[in-house]
């Protein structure tokens, strides 16, 4: 059995046992990338239920995502279950619960406008002209929650003006001026959240998410979720366990694919990297054409040593964005994926054919702009791995680049250390 086959089993029978094994877990993505290119008898059987298992999946994460109101990500779903096989009888069925949700959206907006033409007050928002700056906001309130559309939009033209000051980067005088409005409404304490995060005051931010959390529930707000943003606060201050907690507790309230995956990658920052990997290779089942959850579970599988399983997952990525004939799909092509997989392969002296295609991609499909360190490292690898002159200085050079305690300082050490008492 050549090298190849060594690091990643391309023995058939071996690889349609594997893939078996994992279909038992429900690891059906997982068995479909183990399936790929294996001839065997037994091989289409298992291809079709790896399929069958990936479309019942996105079915019912595209149910769950009309419930929670999100159109575009449960018909993204839609399709990816169609791409995997699902029935016309499935997709007509999710496709009513579609129509269904627009149905109630139309009675609900109708409603939201009949309570709008009664508001009341000495400038109510909804009733400045077509030509007043201060009615933007009116319109960006139709990425919010239906039922607290009206309790902003009875803040008038003032909170209005206040949230425009935050629109324009004016944080100090936003803070300000949304503090009264806060006290009349908590609701408004996300924009008072944000206007404290332009002038860095992260604690403060911190706090006023949780006042609106504890007001009205986190919510999806437009493109951003506000359980999330305080997670993540939390975990720039050091609060890590306080900002899982706040994940954990918007996961028990309904299932949410971003908050799924800001929490993996929490568990990662945590160093609790086994539960990342499980979450991130969990989450694939449902995404399949997310590539940072590929490179997230590589990076788990190389934490536990498992590097062959790490390559495997990047190359199942890249299969889908490269320019092998064959496999490319419509993703762009993964520069950080094709950086860490040639880093494993120079590094383990592994494959070096594959090693100068994936070198050859990176040179000229990678944004020029996100050249770096790693780039450098891979360089000194080859170097190394070719015996030429120069790589003291090449090592001494990458090492004097890290800040004090960086990781990467490590793994220069055991890669390229003997260069330096050479």
């Amino acid at each position: 059995m050549g090298l190849f086959a060594r690091w990643f089993g391309t023995d058939p029978s071996a690889r349609v046992e594997k893939a078996q094994k994992m279909l038992d877990k429900g690891e059906y993505n997982e068995a479909r990338w183990e399936l790929d290119g294996v001839d065997h008898p037994a091989a289409d059987g298992l291809r079709a239920r790896a399929m069958a298992g990936l479309a019942a999946l996105n079915l019912a994460e595209a149910e769950a995502r009309f419930n929670a109101g999100d159109v575009p990500g449960a018909q993204e779903h839609l399709g990816l279950a169609r791409e995997f096989g699902a029935t016309e009888a499935d997709l007509r069925a999710a496709r009513q619960a579609a129509r269904e949700l627009r149905d109630r959206q139309k009675a609900e907006q109708a409603a939201k406008a009949a309570q709008a033409a009664t508001i009341e007050g000495d400038d109510p928002l909804w009733s400045l002209p077509p030509d007043d700056p201060r009615l933007r906001y009116a319109m960006q309130l139709e990425g919010w929650p239906e039922d607290l559309r009206a309790r902003l939009a009875a803040l008038g033209p003032g909170f209005a003006l206040a949230v425009q000051a935050v629109e324009e980067g004016r944080g100090a005088e936003a803070a300000r001026a949304l503090a009264p409005f806060v006290a009349r409404d908590p609701v408004a304490a996300w924009e008072r959240a944000r206007a404290l995060l332009l002038v860095g005051d992260l604690p403060g931010a911190a706090d006023e998410l949780r006042r609106f959390g504890e007001a009205v529930g986190h919510r999806r707000l437009g493109p951003q979720h506000s359980g999330v943003l305080l997670a993540q606060l939390l975990a720039q201050t050091g609060q890590g366990e306080a900002a899982l907690q706040v994940l954990d507790a918007e996961l028990a309230r309904g299932p949410d694919l971003a908050v799924r995956g800001s929490r993996a990658s929490l568990l990662e920052a945590l160093g609790r990297h086994a539960d990342a990997g499980k979450e991130a290779e969990a989450l694939l089942q449902i995404a399949p054409k997310d590539q940072g959850l590929y490179r997230m579970v590589a990076r788990t599988r190389l934490h536990a040593g498992d590097r062959v399983g790490a390559a495997a997952v990047l190359e199942a990525n890249l299969a889908h964005t490269c320019s092998n004939p064959g496999k490319c799909g419509s993703q762009p092509f993964d520069a950080e994926a094709a950086r860490l997989l040639a880093r494993i392969y120079l590094e383990d002296r592994a494959l070096p054919g594959r090693v100068t295609e994936l070198l050859r991609e990176i040179e000229q499909r990678a944004d020029p702009g996100t050249a770096g360190w790693e780039d450098r490292y891979l360089t000194a690898l080859v170097a190394r791995n070719n015996g030429n002159e120069g790589l003291a200085e090449m090592t001494r050079v990458l090492l004097a680049e890290l800040p004090p305690g960086d990781p990467r300082a490590q793994r220069v050490q055991v890669a390229l250390g003997r260069a330096l008492s050479a």
